[in-house]
Formats: C-alpha cells, structure tokens, sequence
C-alpha cells in the first residue's frame, strides 16, 4: 500500500527543491552577473581604505606619494565628490534613455524584449559596474580623515570614471545593436532552443501515450488559474514508487493555461484509494504561476516568434522583411524539433516513468506557420505567402507519419487563401514547388504500398 505520510513527505521534498531550483536560476539570470562586479568594488573599496589610511608601511607610503603627483591631497575629498555625483547623474540619464528605446521596440516587436535586455550578462555587467563605482566613491568619501586624505581612492576613482564612461560607450552602441529587430528575433530563437533543451529531459522521462489497462480511477482538478512552468518529475516518480500498476495521464504540457477547475491529470490504477493520493501528488509536481517563462517553456518563444511575424506582416505594421525573418527563425525550430526526437535518445538502462506527457511543441509551430497563411492573405503579401509555401515544402520532405499528414491538410486548406492573393511569379513558382513535392511524395508512398 502507498504510504500517506511518506507520499506527502515526497511532495513537499520535490516541491522544495523545485522551487529551490527555480530561485537559483532566477538569481544566476538576474543578480549574479551585477553583485559579482558590486562585491569586486567592495573588495577595492577596502584596499583603498586600507591605504590611505595606513602609514607603517612604506610601499603604500611610496604609492600615496606617487598619486599625489596627479591627486593633490586638498583636491582628493573634491575628486570623489564629482565622480560619485557626476556618475549617479550621467547614469541616470543614459538609462533612462537606454529604456525608452528598449520600450520602443518592445512596442513595436514584442514585450520580451525587456526580458532579453536585462538577461543579456553584458549589460548585467555594465549596470553592475556603475551602481559599484558610485559606491566606491560615496564609501570612500565618507571615510575621508583630516590627517589621511584619499589620494589612493581619488586616484582610483578617476581612471575608473574614464573606463565607466567608455563602457557608457559601448552600452549604448550595444544596445541599439540588441534593438534591431533581427538581433530580438535571434535571442527568441537561440532561447527557444534552450527552453527545448530543458523540455527534452521531461520527454524522455515520460511517455508519449498510455500503456496502462487499469481503468480511470482519480482526476486532478487544477485549484488555480495561470500557465504551467516546470513538472516536478521527482514527486510523480515518489508517488508511483509503492504503485506498480498506476499510470499518470498528464492534460497539460509546459506552457499550457489552465483555468480554475480545468483537469489537470488523470490517474489509472487498481486501487481507487490509493490513484486519488497519486492524484494529489499532481498538485506539487505541476507549478501554475501568473506569467509564462522563456527559460523553461519553448512555447512561449514560438508564440513570441509568431507574434512577431503576424504584427509586422498585417496591415497593422507593414514589415514584411521583419515577418519574414520570424518566419525563419520557426522555420529553423520546426526542422530542429522534426529531425531530434528527444523520446529516442532515451537510455536503455533507464526506463520512462508511468507518466504519459504529450509533446505538442511541433504542433504549435504549425499551427503558427499556417497562420501566416492567414496574414499574408490578410496583408496581400504574395512574398510571405511564397516563403510559408517554401517552408512547408521544406518541411514535408523530412516528415513522415502525422506531421506529414498534418502539413499535407495545412496546404489543402490554405488553398481557398493563396487562390485570392494576388498574382506574383515567385508565388505561383513556390506553389509549382510544393506540388512537385507532394506528387513526389505520393509517388514514394505508392512504390512502398
């Protein structure tokens, strides 16, 4: 018999390190990079300190003697008080300018843009360095004596504000590179990847459709409304450790909403008692939060790519270069996710748990790719349509199985649309294109048969 106590021990375990987990990453994407820079001004802070205001030893009485040639002992106590006001002042100013132009392209591409900005390490760095000069200046101020003047950390100070404001240099060039829109849609999809990457290891734990004969014993309701984050895998396997015949049916993937009351997983069991506690542990495994996170759903880049595509190749933007690149950026996941199975990569010696996850990351990149369709013809973009056309005729000279099926049906329906968009050379050869492939296909099919 499952162990209550023991299954609930296992929940609040996993759900703890999860949760742990999810902080850690936090904190290296956001605070690592600026408390490292932070706490290496702190560390010469105190060097400073330390000497000028030390006068036993003779190399620093030598060095102080050296720096007062440039730092005058009257105007050292000067000295820091412009740099740490300057600084504050001149950073203040850059930022806030540096905001509003990230504010512009998240307006005209999409809000992640924000996210991307503060993510980026270098940019981490920079802010670090600002926030840690001033710092060092105010500090270094404040422990200003009559009979030891800070020509050290006024000397210090100074070469650091000129390296602070070449960095100011290099943050602005940096940023306006990070705003062109295909330098946003490359992070999308470089994050999208890693987003998968991290995915991949809840798909080949799990399976990807029942082989249980126990009948539906407990159901799951969701308590909560929000997105899914993160499966805590470790609190399913602690559950279905003491149950050998009971199987998992998750009804949601990683970037999925639920809404309150929505099912959130079935169990299948021979004992009702004991699936309506395997029920319960889905509660701690699945995490519902209010917001979506690119770091660990892949699914939120491809809407984001898609959202992307739609808004600049509709009327609303008129940016057909820009749709097209997003276009791409899914075009290149789709092939990526097509040809890389993670289910096969699973180890012989390390079989999957009794939790069924369907893997649907494909499906919403053709669900988005086959509304350009639908915003090429809303736009009259005969080019996009000619690249969407490409791309399903890429597309379906790897699939096979569903997805082929699946792409085949997409083409069909969308030909009531591409019949009214207009005239244009490079469609009607993309649509030939993509014909040659399908009776090509077909003709492979019938060999086979």
């Amino acid at each position: 018999m499952l162990n209550p106590r023991r299954c609930t021990a296992g929940r609040a375990r996993g759900g703890t390190r999860a949760r742990a987990r999810r902080l850690a990453r936090q904190f290296a994407d956001l605070a690592a990079t600026p408390l490292l820079v932070v706490g290496g001004f702190a560390v010469l802070t105190a060097v400073s300190l330390v000497g000028d205001q030390t006068t036993s030893i003779p190399a620093l009485n030598g060095l102080r003697r050296a720096a007062g040639r440039v730092i005058g002992a009257d105007a050292a106590g000067t000295t820091l008080q412009a740099v740490a006001s300057g600084l504050v002042t001149i950073t203040s100013i850059t930022f806030s300018v540096l905001l509003l132009a990230v504010q512009q392209t998240a307006s005209n591409l999409s809000p992640v843009v924000f996210d991307q900005f503060i993510r980026r390490k270098a940019n981490q760095a920079f802010l670090g360095f600002f926030v840690g000069l001033a710092i060092f200046s105010f500090v270094v101020m404040a422990a200003v004596r009559k009979s030891t003047p800070p020509i050290i950390g006024a000397a210090l100070a100074t070469v650091l504000t000129v390296v602070a404001l070449l960095l100011l240099l290099r943050l602005v060039y940096s940023t306006i590179s990070q705003m062109r829109p295909t330098s946003v849609i490359r992070t999308i999809h470089d994050r999208t990847l890693a987003a998968r990457d991290r995915e991949a290891a809840v798909v080949r734990r799990t399976l990807r459709h029942s082989r249980s004969p126990q009948p539906v014993r407990a159901r799951r309701l969701s308590a909560r409304s929000g997105y899914v984050t993160h499966l805590a895998l470790d609190v399913l396997d602690a559950a279905l450790r003491e149950a050998p015949d009971a199987e998992v049916c998750l009804q949601v993937t990683i970037g999925d909403h639920v809404a309150y009351g929505e099912s959130l997983a079935t169990v299948r069991d021979a004992d009702p008692d004991r699936a309506e506690r395997i029920a319960a542990a889905v509660a701690a495994a699945v995490h519902i939060t209010g917001q979506r996170n690119l770091a660990d759903d892949p699914t939120t880049g491809i809407d984001e790519l898609g959202n992307i595509a739609w808004t600049s190749g509709s009327t609303s933007k008129q940016n057909p270069e820009i749709a097209r690149e997003a276009m791409l950026a899914l075009r290149d996941l789709a092939l990526r996710w097509l040809l890389d199975d993670p289910a096969g990569q699973r180890a012989a010696d390390h079989p999957p748990l009794a939790v069924v996850y369907r893997d649907n990351d494909l499906d919403r990149i053709l669900d988005v790719l086959y509304s350009m369709f639908v915003v090429s013809h809303e736009s009259h973009q005969h080019m996009l349509a000619a690249g969407v056309l490409d791309t399903y005729r890429s597309l379906l000279a790897r699939a096979d199985g569903p997805v082929a099926d699946r792409l085949l049906r997409d083409v069909d329906v969308a030909e009531a649309l591409l019949d009214q968009d207009p005239p244009s050379p490079v469609l009607r050869l993309a649509r030939r294109s993509l014909q040659r492939a399908r009776t090509d296909r077909a003709g492979q099919a019938a060999g086979q048969g």
